[in-house]
Formats: structure tokens, C-alpha cells, sequence
């Protein structure tokens, strides 16, 4: 009798762990989902909400959470964690705050140089501006998964 419940035991823990290293049967409706978000880009509300939605809309697992975005001098700002390696900042620029020495010198070095420092001394981020100059999307490009090409593409750039 032992024996018998050992072996069911141990069939048991064969199979639950056999699910967890089976391909995600999600990964092809996650493209397919992908493919329908950027068909629906234009039923997003063209404003900091609406690109934040736009972007967690397109994966399943993210986390939002807030950030000191006044250090910049953004109106508004949130971090996307996409997953342990990779996250996408986003920093709104649309506001009044847009006008501070601070503000200005970010926006300009993200237009020049496609990058810039949050914190003095903190790390370098790869950043991108919409084409209306209000959002700044941002990630560490030093990391294992590289965002840009599923956030910052013309189309996201054009549509905010």
C-alpha cells in the first residue's frame, strides 16, 4: 500500500512539474493579442492615461507602479514592470511643469541624445518622445530584454 501511494505521489509531482517547463500555449494568442491591440491603437484615449493603458494592454503580467517623476519635472509618471529584467518608464510632459529648467534640459537630452539620468548619479536611461513632445518613454537598455521595439515605435510615437 506503501508503495502504491509513493507512486502516485511521485506521478503527481511528475506531472504538476511537467507544467511548468511545458511551452506557454499563450505565447501565440499574446501575438495575436499584440496584433489586435495595435489594430485598436485609435480606441485609446490620446492622453498620459490612455498610452499607459495602450502599453499594459499589450502583455498580460505587468505591474504598474508610481515614480518620483516631479525629480524630472513631469507632470505625471509611472513604471511598468514588464517582467524581473525589464521595465518601460513613462514620464508625462504635458503640463505646466514641461516649462522648468529641469523638465527642458531632460526633454532636450532625450532629443539629442536618445538618453538621460533621472537622478544625478543614477543609471542612464534609453529614452524616447512622442512626436508631440508631451511623453517621454524610458528603459534600461543595458538590461536582458529591450523594450523598444514593442513600445517605441512610429506608430505609438505618431498616435501621442
Amino acid at each position: 500500500m506503501k508503495k502504491i501511494i509513493a507512486l502516485i505521489a511521485a506521478m503527481a509531482l511528475v506531472l504538476s512539474l511537467s507544467a511548468c517547463f511545458m511551452p506557454n500555449a499563450n505565447n501565440n494568442s499574446e501575438s495575436t493579442s499584440d496584433q489586435a491591440n495595435a489594430a485598436d491603437i485609435t480606441s485609446y484615449d490620446k492622453d498620459f492615461d490612455g498610452l499607459v493603458k495602450y502599453i499594459n494592454d499589450r502583455g498580460s503580467n505587468y505591474e504598474k507602479m508610481d515614480i518620483y517623476y516631479d525629480l524630472i519635472g513631469a507632470d505625471n509618471g509611472v513604471r511598468i514592470v514588464l517582467n524581473k529584467n525589464a521595465f518601460v518608464e513613462v514620464y508625462d510632459f504635458s503640463g505646466a511643469s514641461a516649462n522648468t529648467a529641469k523638465a527642458k534640459d531632460i526633454l532636450n537630452a532625450v532629443r539629442e541624445n536618445g538618453k538621460f539620468k533621472p537622478i544625478e548619479d543614477g543609471t542612464e536611461l534609453t529614452a524616447a518622445i512622442t512626436d508631440s513632445g508631451k511623453y517621454v518613454l524610458a528603459w534600461d537598455a543595458s538590461r536582458s530584454f529591450d523594450y523598444t521595439g514593442k513600445v517605441v515605435t512610429d506608430e505609438l510615437k505618431e498616435n501621442w
